[in-house]
């Protein structure tokens, strides 16, 4: 059998997903259902009523099933197919052999009961594939299931999940059974996990198992410890257009940014009506990026060095370096490929061997695959303030110690080693100080120091 590598699989889930946006279109006239993909998701609320939630102001419109199926307070797991305009969910998702799998047309206002679940966990996160084939669900006893849409056929895919640092993920997905689970438009399926208290986020990568596997790995990119807010647990996730991640509670509305903060958008303009949510999107970059340590450091020959980390990179081609000297008007210096050996914890860097003189503005744009650029903080660097005109450091080489002369308020000093290990440091005063290196093995060593301003600066010493 040929290789596939994961190139070719993310170019062709790209383009099932491009021809899956391109059927919703045709999809539109009848129902009026993705007519506004960037600013309206869908909730469903436990009592089966299917809201469009405006994004920005939280306010929620009159629900697309007029005639809701029957009475029930445990509907829930809903998700959204753009290739043929019909939302599946549980209507009854409470343990037990009375749940009942279902779908609504919206051009029709017509329900269709569907194959039941080889499951008997309370179903509370579900979500339809990007290319339209397939329906997933992750019930309370951390069952992972997929139902063939065509088939009208389950397969219980899998219940044992580990994480990557070897944690049995299986018990939280247990103990933060709310929740909800999304698929982005490379295929790769994102599990929020939550109770009362806690919850945290993970990714399953691509491709994702249509049949029985023994066990599976997913990433936590959110520790599942991390405190709800107010003490509510989140029961719904959604994409928009751009991949960024809203996550709702009963009755208010969340942005996930892409340092993984909360932000509290609005607090639905109905109240409880938030049992699930989904979406009309599969982006192909959700939270492409999210930037760790950005630094830009004056070097003593009036270069200046950027670095900076990532903790998930998920779709990035790479990165620009742009500098700007007002911090409004930005030129292109170089781009920087993407590590494609792994996804998180990358870090890259760049030395601009001719910055201007005076301020300098430094900063980063993530490139995703389907060409959005995502820009970084903005860091500053004063050239004409280059270490060797203010800072002064002896002797070099030195044996025991070295001495700092303080002349611009500098308020401290690190010292590293070429690998970027932090070996000494201390707070600084004005004039004259000194930092006992008698102990560190001969090599190269970067003096760092920083001012009240949080600009700092490098210089390199011997140590014999």
């Amino acid at each position: 059998m040929k290789h596939i590598t994961t190139k070719t699989l993310n170019n062709i889930f790209r383009s099932l997903a491009f021809s899956a946006v391109l059927m919703v279109i045709s999809k539109q006239d009848n129902a009026q259902i993705c007519s506004s993909p960037g600013s309206v998701i869908y909730a469903l609320s436990n009592s089966g009523n299917i809201y469009p939630v405006t994004v920005s102001t939280g306010s929620v419109a009159a629900p697309v099933n007029s005639t809701t199926l029957s009475t029930t307070n445990a509907a829930n797991a809903i998700g959204y197919n753009t290739v043929n305009g019909i939302f599946y969910y549980f209507q009854n998702a409470n343990s037990g052999g009375s749940q009942q799998f279902v779908s609504f047309n919206p051009s029709t206002n017509t329900y269709t009961t569907l194959a039941s679940a080889p499951i008997t966990g309370s179903v509370l996160k579900g979500c339809v594939s990007f290319n339209g084939t397939g329906y997933y669900c992750l019930d309370a006893n951390g069952n992972l299931c997929f139902y063939n849409i065509t088939a009208n056929t389950w397969v219980l895919a899998c219940s044992n999940f580990t994480d990557q640092y070897g944690n049995n993920v299986s018990s939280v997905f247990t103990s933060e059974a709310s929740g909800d689970i999304a698929i982005d438009g490379l295929g790769n399926l994102w599990v929020v996990t939550s109770n009362t208290s806690t919850w945290g986020l993970y990714k399953l990568p691509a491709p994702l198992p249509t049949s029985s596997v023994s066990s599976l790995t997913v990433k936590q990119l959110v520790a599942p410890t991390t405190v709800t807010p107010t003490g509510t647990n989140f029961a719904g996730i959604a994409f928009d257009p751009a991949g960024n991640i809203y996550m709702g509670t009963n009755n208010n509305l969340y942005l996930l940014q892409n340092n993984f903060s909360l932000t509290l958008l609005a607090a639905f303009s109905t109240g409880g009506i938030c049992g699930d949510l989904t979406s009309c999107n599969y982006p192909f970059g959700v939270l492409a990026v999210s930037f760790q340590n950005i630094t830009a450091v004056a070097n003593e020959n009036k270069s200046v060095s950027v670095s900076w980390s990532v903790a998930e990179q998920t779709g990035t081609k790479g990165y620009y370096v742009e500098r700007s000297t007002d911090g409004a008007n930005w030129n292109q210096l170089s781009f920087v490929a993407g590590n494609a050996a792994t996804e998180s914890n990358a870090q890259y860097s760049f030395v601009d061997n001719n910055p201007d003189n005076g301020m300098n503005y430094y900063r980063i744009g993530e490139l995703d695959i389907d060409g959005a650029v995502n820009y970084s903080v903005t860091k500053a660097v004063n050239v004409d303030n280059a270490a060797g005109s203010y800072l002064q450091v002896w002797p070099n080489p030195a044996k025991s110690q070295i001495n700092i002369q303080n002349n611009n308020n500098y308020t401290n000093a690190r010292i590293y080693s070429q690998s970027g290990a932090l070996v000494a440091g201390t707070t600084l005063k004005s004039g004259a100080n000194t930092i006992n290196v008698s102990s560190l093995p001969f090599g190269a060593y970067i003096v760092n120091v920083k001012d009240a301003n949080g600009l700092s600066y490098n210089m390199k010493f011997i140590k014999e």
